[in-house]
């Protein structure tokens, strides 16, 4: 007999989309030393339903930690050129276990449990993993090739435990509150692997296992972000400074943002963080101490152009000094604009300069 298929949401089911919702956020959220008993049994029984029985488990201390038995396990195993590992398999056994519960429930009823349960939890934009692992990738390119690092994430791409939370919150709830039929080895490997584990880098006869970190700081969008010491902190002292979900350089990372320097503009080639930079250092300050060329003058306002290389394109700024106060005012404009009263009238959305006072 096939299940009853479900066509809407009673309210009270509705209200408990937020409690799984939270139930999961909050571990991915966690900072608490993983039980490495109930870690390997969770693994050993995904490898068991996957037709690898006993693989050898590695526990490491942090992601960056795990890329280092990486480096040397795919050398070792340059050879079997079909060895990808079993990360397209957990990929394929989840869309198993989805489908399953879609046959069972309306799309629209389906997108409304998803829509809820991506209110208030991590968005892909937010998940520290992302910015970890770029730092991760940076750091391996001053060892080996880029061709090198493309072939190890291929093999070897992790499985974020934050980045699956979001995944089984919505599944559990249709299990637990909607009474759907599924099955029961998939949702046990998926369910224990993302309560018990961290990061997971699942190869053929082996998976390594990260633990998971011991300071996790974000700002109120849930972004990794610190002032003066990591965001992002590992039981080895692996760590990752961050300025609101964009990855700072430890010497940056280290200092208040009021103690940046525009120099570090010119030496920067990474476009988020020079937004960064630009956005707590300042255009005043960026004026002061960086080579300026004046463009323009037109009464109280002075168009000043930055040097190129502190941006992707050139940096005008119009300069406006209050008449009554003397105090200094910098907004930055498009770099198409020619003359001071052209900036003014861009500032003012596109008002002729002439038809308001400028002495406000």
């Amino acid at each position: 007999m096939s299940p009853k298929e479900i066509t809407k949401l009673t309210p009270e089911q509705e209200t408990l989309i937020s409690v799984y919702r939270e139930k999961w956020h909050s571990q991915a959220l966690s900072v608490q030393p993983i039980d490495r008993q109930k870690a390997t049994e969770a693994i050993q029984l995904a490898y068991n339903l996957m037709g690898d029985p006993n693989p050898e488990i590695m526990f490491c201390d942090s992601p960056r930690a795990a890329f280092d038995i990486l480096l040397q396990t795919i050398w070792q195993r340059w050879q079997s050129k079909d060895d990808y590992g079993h990360r397209h398999i957990f990929k394929d056994r989840w869309e198993l276990l989805r489908k399953q519960l879609d046959q069972q429930i309306v799309y629209e009823v389906f997108d409304k449990i998803d829509h809820k349960m991506g209110e208030g939890s991590l968005q892909p934009g937010q998940l520290w993993s992302h910015i970890l692992y770029s730092q991760i990738e940076e750091e391996w390119q001053e060892i080996i090739s880029e061709i090198a690092i493309k072939l190890l994430c291929l093999w070897s791409y992790p499985i974020p435990s934050e980045l699956w939370t979001s995944y089984v919150a919505g599944v559990d709830f249709c299990i637990s509150v909607l009474g759907c039929e599924y099955s029961q080895d998939e949702w046990s490997v998926f369910e224990s692997v993302v309560k018990h584990c961290g990061w997971i880098y699942p190869l053929r006869n082996l998976c390594i296992i990260c633990d998971r970190p011991r300071k996790l700081l974000l700002d109120d969008e849930y972004r990794p972000h610190a002032v003066e010491k990591p965001a992002i902190e590992f039981a080895d002292g692996y760590s990752l400074y961050a300025h609101h979900g964009v990855r700072l350089p430890e010497a940056y990372g280290k200092l208040n943002p009021q103690e940046w320097q525009p120099e570090w503009l010119l030496t920067t080639k990474n476009a988020e963080l020079r937004r960064v930079l630009i956005e707590e250092i300042g255009y005043e300050k960026i004026c002061q101490d960086l080579q300026t060329i004046e463009i323009d003058n037109w009464q109280e306002y002075t168009l000043l152009r930055i040097d190129d290389d502190a941006d992707i394109e050139p940096i005008f700024i119009l300069k406006m000094i209050c008449p009554s106060t003397g105090n200094i005012h910098t907004l930055r404009v498009p770099p198409d604009v020619n003359s001071a009263k052209e900036a003014v009238e861009w500032i003012n959305w596109g008002i002729d300069s002439e038809e308001f006072s400028i002495q406000t």
